[in-house]
């Protein structure tokens, strides 16, 4: 394969984009500010370190004999050089995937993501709100404690909570004599979580002072709730202290499972899935997508229809993938864009990595050390440290990890 002026077969450093959401760790423990070496004086937030060749924020590889060019100038100058001919073939020359460090100090919004069908549709009539036509499966990894709300409760899940909040009941129109009626009438769990939650939202919608009065309500009974809701009670009047009463976001959150992972567990979670991060710090990957259809808990672009479109209604609770402490864990993802590994390198050992034919970058959490590589018959290599990321182009076929400390590391490449 021939090589394009100033690309050569060896690992690239990254300077990656830092998003600075409302949402995100502030002061001097923010995970991503350390993470960087950022010593910053300003309260302001680090949200998400974006690693990948998203137009909207794309990373820099970084050369010494030329200047910085972005990744998705990369592909466009160096297409088979970088992606390879097998990913340049099955992704038509794009950047497949997006790797990002997540860390949430409060709760992002309720959100689903579209699926290959309406994502093109959606950017088509309204590219200001959806910036590209992707889809947008994900996954996340638990840097630490990590909580979420994400899938429908069962139908017996929405019992409980219109038994222990009938004013939430009386809202959507659902006493518990409805509910057990329209069971009857609708037999897959799909069709009555679809019908309850139209009747939600279009309610909020066209009564918010109704919907206040039901957030109200809701939070006076919290403290006589059932213990199932017991967890979720601070967290409630957190959020209606944040959002205020007119956020329907307030009601949907009982309607969500609630997810907590340990360090190194993670949660798959496909299109469609309803879902909210809550509190911590995650490695997160997805297809090349900043695609977020938002349905509450946030003062952005909340869309009701496009919601009803986007949302699988299926009574589901996301599986915890749970993998053990192994020097090299692989991710299970059902998607064809990316395939996340986690790679742990105790000091003094040498991790050596043959990789298929296409693009790869990597991301240091702890550790220090030298990545290394042939170039002409010679090894070469350059010092990594914590927080330093590296593009590995398809040229380069082998490389390796030398640990000085124990190194803790994450890479994305497209599955074979």
């Amino acid at each position: 394969m021939p090589q394009a002026a100033g690309l050569s077969p060896r690992p690239y450093r990254l300077k990656n984009p830092i998003r600075h959401y409302d949402w995100g760790e502030r002061g001097p423990s923010a995970f991503i500010a350390t993470l960087l070496g950022i010593s910053d004086p300003n309260p302001i937030p680090y949200a998400e370190l974006w690693v990948g060749a998203h137009p909207s924020a794309p990373s820099l590889i970084v050369r010494e004999d030329a200047d910085p060019v972005a990744l998705s100038d990369g592909v466009r100058l160096w297409p088979l050089q970088l992606l390879g001919s097998r990913v340049h073939g099955i992704f038509k020359g794009q950047w497949p995937f997006l790797l990002k460090i997540l860390s949430a100090a409060e709760a992002l919004s309720i959100q689903a993501h579209p699926d290959r069908t309406l994502a093109p549709l959606l950017r088509a009539q309204d590219p200001n709100h959806y910036p590209d036509a992707n889809h947008k499966p994900e996954i996340a990894v638990a840097l630490g404690r990590f909580q979420a709300l994400a899938g429908f409760k069962s139908v017996d899940g929405w019992q409980e909570v219109f038994r222990a909040f009938p004013e939430i009941a009386s809202f959507v129109g659902c006493d518990i004599r409805s509910v057990d009626g329209m069971m009857r009438t609708t037999s897959p769990k799909a069709d009555f979580v679809r019908n309850a939650f139209s009747r939600l939202l279009f309610r909020a919608r066209n009564d918010p002072k109704g919907l206040a009065s039901a957030v109200h309500a809701t939070a006076r009974r919290m403290g006589e709730a059932p213990q199932s809701f017991s967890a979720m009670a601070d967290l409630y009047h957190e959020l209606l202290a944040q959002y205020g009463p007119e956020d329907v976001g307030l009601l949907v959150v009982l309607f969500l499972n609630r997810v907590e992972l340990l360090p190194g567990q993670a949660l798959f979670l496909p299109p469609g899935l309803p879902h909210a991060y809550l509190r911590g710090n995650i490695v997160e990957c997805m297809a090349n997508s900043d695609n977020v259809v938002r349905l509450g808990l946030t003062p952005k672009h909340k869309d009701f229809r496009a919601i009803l479109q986007v949302l699988d209604f299926h009574p589901v609770h996301p599986a915890v993938i749970s993998p053990p402490e192994d020097t090299h864990t692989i991710y299970p993802a059902p998607c064809s864009e990316f395939q996340v590994h986690r790679w742990i390198v105790e000091a003094g050992r040498i991790l050596s990595l043959t990789r298929p034919d296409g693009p790869e970058v990597i991301l240091v959490i702890e550790g220090r050390g030298r990545i290394f590589w042939r170039e002409k018959e010679r090894t070469e290599a350059q010092p990594y440290d914590r927080g330093h990321s590296f593009l590995v182009p398809a040229l380069l076929t082998e490389y390796g990890l030398e640990a000085a400390t124990r190194t803790l590391a994450f890479s994305v490449r497209v599955p074979a």
